[in-house]
């Protein structure tokens, strides 16, 4: 494992908990925390990501494309959540599994797939909030749950193609192959790009779109009517919902990406090392970006009332007063 960390997770995979002993001058105190925070959010994303399941399947939300947008998403993040606890356990129990040639291809090639999918069905989320509040003629037609099921499919394979390299590309005792250390460095920087900066882009753009659609239907229903408090609430909620998930993605998600490319460049300089600082940053970054797939459930149950109403009814038991929004959802959009 240690030879591992040091030629490809250190420096080309920030997906995975490091061998922090190994890096200089660190903190063993934040080894620690890290030793036991990596479980606790593991099984606490998993328990919270299964519960999204349960209700996004579970009838009103099932019927409707955005719920299978945020089904799917929860789905990948259970599997990303099952390699973190895989690999910590692996690394806690000395199990050396990342030792273990077709096992180290599969963990690590799984990791990169699971959560590059989860974070592009997040932003087809936001893209589809975006059309059905910014167009309700074009988003009856488009935004269909047949058409979101064929969209994921063929994102699911495409993403697995890009990142099958582990298997071509890493030996015996999981060690890159000397000839691939180019290819393996350049698919860092794609990974950045297809996990952070270009979906970034897009669910900022989606954000403000969806921000400045809702502030024109807003003036145009007063121009129409001064009863309109219901609609508005609706598309606020709408609104606020792609506002909230494009930044807790962006927070969650860019220190991560920023300390790989900066480990990357380190290591293109010869006799290079981490200071203090550097090694503590790195730590916290991942850990941040361990919570981005291990709090969906907070995020939905917080700011998606019909998630929350969903949840307390099927879950709690707990009975809340409905109102009869039917026309108003088949009109507008849906909201979570």
């Amino acid at each position: 494992m240690d030879k591992m960390q040091t030629n490809i997770t250190t420096l080309e995979n920030e997906k995975l908990p490091q061998n922090f002993t190994n890096i200089p001058q660190f903190d063993k105190t934040l080894a620690r925390v890290e030793l036991f925070s990596v479980p606790v959010m593991a099984v606490f994303g998993i328990i919270g990501n299964a519960l999204s399941c349960a209700i996004f399947s579970t009838k009103p939300l099932n019927k409707y494309s955005l719920s299978f947008l945020l089904l799917c998403p929860s789905l990948s993040d259970i599997e990303f959540l099952t390699m973190l606890l895989i690999h910590w356990a692996s690394s806690v129990f000395d199990l050396h599994l990342n030792e273990m040639y077709r096992a180290c291809q599969i963990l690590f090639s799984l990791t990169y797939v699971f959560e590059c999918l989860s974070v592009w069905l997040v932003t087809l989320f936001a893209l589809e909030n975006c059309l059905r509040l910014y167009t309700r003629f074009y988003a009856k037609k488009i935004c269909k749950r047949r058409n979101a099921k064929v969209i994921t499919a063929c994102m699911t394979i495409a993403i697995g193609c890009i990142y099958s390299y582990p298997f071509w590309t890493v030996g015996k005792d999981c060690i890159p192959m000397e000839n691939y250390h180019g290819l393996i460095k350049a698919m860092a920087y794609v990974d950045s790009a297809l996990t952070m900066f270009v979906p970034t882009t897009i669910m900022i753009l989606a954000s403000i779109a969806s921000v400045i659609s809702f502030n024109k239907s807003r003036e145009r229903r007063r121009k129409r009517s001064a009863s309109s408090t219901t609609s508005d609430d609706l598309l606020r909620q709408a609104t606020l919902m792609v506002c909230v998930v494009t930044l807790t993605f962006i927070l969650l998600n860019l220190p991560a990406h920023a300390s790989r490319i900066r480990l990357i460049h380190m290591h293109a300089m010869v006799g290079a090392q981490l200071s203090k600082t550097e090694s503590v940053f790195q730590v916290i970054a991942q850990l941040i970006f361990y919570l981005s797939p291990a709090i969906n459930f907070v995020i939905y149950y917080s700011f998606g009332r019909k998630f929350r109403v969903s949840f307390n009814e099927t879950v709690l038991r707990k009975r809340t007063r409905r109102h009869d929004n039917t026309a108003l959802n088949a009109n507008l959009l849906v909201n979570y």
